[in-house]
């Protein structure tokens, strides 16, 4: 694994053993994935942005006009905006087409989208760990982890959300995110109340304006955090804190 500022990575087929710590894809990601580049496997890769202000940021990982991707063994940490999948511009493509796995990843140290799924694409998480989104230093507008909208779906297995605290952001930052979100809401003329009302930091896996949300097998370990979705027993604590020390230690 190296660690390139200036790191060019190849159209298609696999990216692997990188550490990117500028952004490299055009519009400030770390790595964008097309619909023409075919399928794209991203392997034991890292994406830590921290040091950049987010003015120059965009996305750590994204997928556009009908991307297919499997994430593994990748870390997207300290970035504003984790990772989306269908970006709005492509409805028709991302519907028909847009694909993402993330297995045995680590989302964490966030703004918000871990991940975002929109326009119809499918997200399967496996493994994966999602913690403290809507952070001070990286949080703007809102704060969320999955959240599928707009026909999207996202499915997760074995997952653990994890937050470190309530006022991620501050009280301010409390303020401004949940007033975006009612904001969103009236834009959306939504009329589910919890949709208008639940803070960001609360958002572990949810769903609104037609996506769907299940899970099985996921763990959360605060009561406030919300998991839509999930059938079947839950994942037990030391269960959830083996695999967050195993990612933790295998991902750089």
């Amino acid at each position: 694994m190296q660690d390139d500022d200036g790191l060019s990575l190849p159209i298609g087929g696999v990216i692997e053993d990188v550490y990117i710590t500028a952004p490299v894809s055009r519009g400030g990601d770390g790595i964008t994935v097309y619909g023409s580049d075919g399928p794209v496997v991203i392997r034991n890769c890292t994406v830590d942005l921290g040091r950049w202000p987010l003015d120059k940021l965009d996305e750590g990982l994204s997928g556009v006009d009908g991307a297919r991707a499997e994430a593994r063994m990748t870390k997207v940490c300290r970035v504003g905006k984790g990772v989306l999948w269908g970006n709005g511009d492509y409805p028709e493509s991302d519907a028909a087409r847009g694909e993402l796995l993330l297995e045995d990843c680590i989302v964490r140290d966030i703004g918000r989208r871990a991940p975002e799924a929109q326009d119809g694409v499918r997200v399967t998480m496996r493994r994966c760990v999602i913690r403290n989104w809507g952070i001070r230093g990286r949080f703007t507008v809102r704060a969320f982890a999955a959240w599928a909208h707009d026909g999207a779906s996202i499915l997760a297995e074995d997952c653990v959300f994890w937050q470190d605290r309530f006022l991620q952001a501050g009280l301010w930052g409390f303020v401004v995110d949940l007033a975006n979100w009612i904001g969103w809401s009236w834009n959306r003329r939504d009329r589910n109340p919890l949709h208008w009302l639940l803070p960001g930091v609360c958002r572990g896996l949810t769903a609104s304006q037609g996506g769907t949300v299940s899970a099985a097998r996921c763990y959360k370990n605060r009561w406030w955090i919300r998991l839509s979705g999930h059938e079947g027993p839950r994942m037990g604590k030391k269960e959830a804190l083996a695999l967050m020390a195993d990612l933790e230690g295998r991902l750089l």
